[in-house]
């Protein structure tokens, strides 16, 4: 954290029980419980003052009136459901039910009055987050992944998400990314990442298969009155000369409207926060697109389908 000049907030930790265990958090409440509010879900290896600090949403979530909590995974990761051979250990722990405690106690003690609720995730969180929202598991009204998709086994389980005409789709993700292949594949673990991604043996396998993102972001469109999908528009991001390029990509809904469903795709970059610190070199994650800012788009997003005022 230091090396990439990352200072965690001052946040107090706070606890919830979760079947008799103690489950960790801390929160930067809103204007008041109207405000939307923001699970932000760190990767695995991390904290959530670690994701505070990675995103600046700490600071920046209640300045674009919103509720920000940043809960930690037990012993730095969490149980995405995916299925794992190499991962069983994490079965035992229910995330599931940690995400519905922790939304009943922030309005319990009106951080949140129960709507407008986003869970945002990078990585192993954003499958955590794209697991409780296309399955129903949280009454959410937008999920947000960067450097994360779907796991396959997930979607096989359920093709259509659960609130698919409710919940909107934003994603940010590398073309690039050695950990969570753009393009579906095996999903590797930290300390493969010098290894070249040709390698598809079983040992990577065995950590999970996530789907391709452009497939899930589609997922997350309705479909048109005759069954199909729509095909996306595609439009570059200005950004400055040398740094990574970006594409958005946007599926409407039935009537044309806004979009249902977005995706940033960054064309060479790696398994990062855009817009935030490269937290490891970038011969071990790949490159970060320096000029996105994932923050202030999530926190646009999230202000947009709330009717609020957008985020500066």
């Amino acid at each position: 954290m230091a090396r990439a000049g990352l200072v965690l907030p001052d946040l107090p930790l706070q606890s919830v029980s979760v079947n008799g265990q103690p489950r960790t958090f801390s929160v930067v409440p809103g204007p008041g419980p109207d405000a939307p509010l923001i699970l932000a879900l760190h990767g695995a290896g991390g904290t959530g003052l670690g994701m505070a600090a990675l995103t600046g949403l700490a600071q920046r979530g209640p300045e674009a009136r919103c509720a920000v909590a940043f809960p930690d995974g037990f012993m730095h990761v969490w149980n995405d459901r995916r299925g794992a051979p190499r991962l069983a250990r994490r079965e035992r722990i229910d995330d599931v039910a940690f995400m519905q405690a922790l939304v009943e106690h922030l309005c319990q003690t009106g951080v949140n009055d129960g709507t407008r609720v986003y869970a945002a995730g990078m990585s192993n969180g954003g499958f955590l987050a794209e697991h409780l929202a296309r399955n129903g598991l949280l009454d959410l009204a937008g999920v947000v992944l960067v450097a994360s998709s779907a796991t396959v086994s997930s979607r096989q389980a359920r093709p259509v998400p659960a609130p698919v005409h409710e919940t909107r789709f934003l994603a940010f993700h590398g073309t690039a990314d050695p950990l969570v292949p753009y393009g579906g594949g095996p999903i590797g673990p930290l300390g493969r990442l010098v290894e070249r991604r040709a390698d598809r043996s079983p040992t990577l396998a065995g950590r999970g298969v996530t789907a391709p993102i452009e497939a899930v972001a589609a997922d997350w469109c309705p479909p048109l009155p005759d069954g199909s999908r729509a095909i996306p528009r595609t439009a570059p991001v200005a950004g400055p000369s040398g740094d990574i390029g970006v594409e958005r990509l946007s599926w409407a809904g039935p009537d044309g409207a806004a979009p249902s469903s977005e995706l940033y795709r960054i064309v060479g970059g790696g398994h990062t926060w855009p817009g935030g610190a490269q937290y490891l070199p970038a011969r071990f994650v790949g490159r970060v697109a320096a000029h996105l800012d994932a923050t202030g788009i999530l926190l646009d997003f999230t202000t947009r389908a709330s009717g609020r005022p957008g985020a500066q």
